[in-house]
């Protein structure tokens, strides 16, 4: 099998689809795997994992594109912007991908130049494309997978290949029912094993709400409760911290409480961290000492001495 036909046509589906999607179409996840001649588990895994950042949403059985987002069926910027971003995403995983996104995405750009640019730091894995398939491949038959890791011998269950903070993980189950995020660069002698799983499903809708690398996939998620300034608040509604965000309360000089689901603190600091100084923690007291702490410890570091 050529690797690189197969990724072919994973970036024209998810163009295709992401087009349709701006043009106001609602799609089903059964008439899209009939299109396009693949199973419906790629088809939601296009949705849920590739397409997870795009504004999209379930309405019912379909999937259309949040409200606000829809644009006109005409070659404007907006339909630009969005093929110059996943133009973008495919130079930052690697050149070989690069080459044919440059040659599949003129084609619904029309030889038309963006004037905005998108930069997106993804690490460059284009050495590794048989490693992506062999696990992309597991994943969808539900068969384990057997690697070297750190010195040591691993069979796994795969779950997800996810990107975090532009470095990419698998995060698979280990036998014990332990589950851990592998850098995937780190992964040495793969191999398939003629061994099926049954995926967890409670488990699986708990890796959906992944943040970032400090995701503990075998912590019970807890509520984090924050207050946001005004400043801020059309951001998050435009991009939610978490696919778990909802508004709790919203005050009358436009800041707004908003709650969402983290599995730890580490897990809810980068996020905090890159609002400052515009997001509060209300709850719970954990999250709020270890916060505190963090911007005591950078004062200091700052200003040479103690300030509280």
């Amino acid at each position: 099998m050529n690797k690189s036909h197969e990724y072919d046509k994973i970036l024209t589906r998810l163009t295709i689809i992401l087009q349709r999607l701006y043009d106001g179409e609602t799609l089903s996840v059964t008439e899209l795997a009939g299109e396009f001649n693949v199973s419906t588990k790629t088809i939601q895994r296009d949705f849920n994992e590739r397409l997870i950042r795009f504004p999209i949403e379930k309405s019912g059985r379909r999937w259309r594109m949040r409200p606000g987002f829809r644009i006109e069926k005409t070659q404007d910027i907006d339909n630009l912007l969005t093929l110059q971003i996943l133009e973008t995403i495919a130079g930052g995983i690697g050149s070989r991908f690069a080459e044919r996104s440059r040659a599949l995405l003129s084609k619904l750009k029309n030889g038309t130049a963006a004037p905005i640019r998108s930069y997106v730091s993804i690490e460059d894995v284009s050495d590794l494309a048989d490693l992506f398939t062999l696990l992309e491949e597991a994943i969808d038959a539900r068969r384990r997978v057997g690697f070297r890791y750190h010195g040591k011998k691993r069979r796994v269950d795969p779950y997800r290949i996810v990107n975090f903070d532009g470095y990419w993980y698998l995060l698979a189950r280990e036998s014990g029912g332990i589950v851990k995020k592998f850098y995937i660069r780190e992964i040495e002698s793969p191999r398939p094993l003629e061994e099926p799983f049954t995926p967890d499903a409670r488990l699986k809708e708990r890796l959906d709400g992944a943040l970032n690398a400090w995701f503990d996939p075998n912590a019970e998620p807890f509520e984090l409760h924050l207050l946001a300034r005004e400043p801020i608040v059309k951001y998050l509604y435009r991009r939610p911290l978490s696919p778990s965000q909802r508004i709790v309360a919203r005050h009358t000089n436009g800041d707004v409480e908003i709650r969402f689901k983290v599995t730890s603190v580490e897990e809810a600091l980068p996020v905090l961290k890159a609002w400052l100084p515009d997001l509060a923690v209300l709850a719970p007291e954990s999250v709020k000492e270890a916060y505190e702490a963090l911007l005591k410890s950078s004062l200091r570091l700052q200003t040479g001495h103690d300030a509280f």
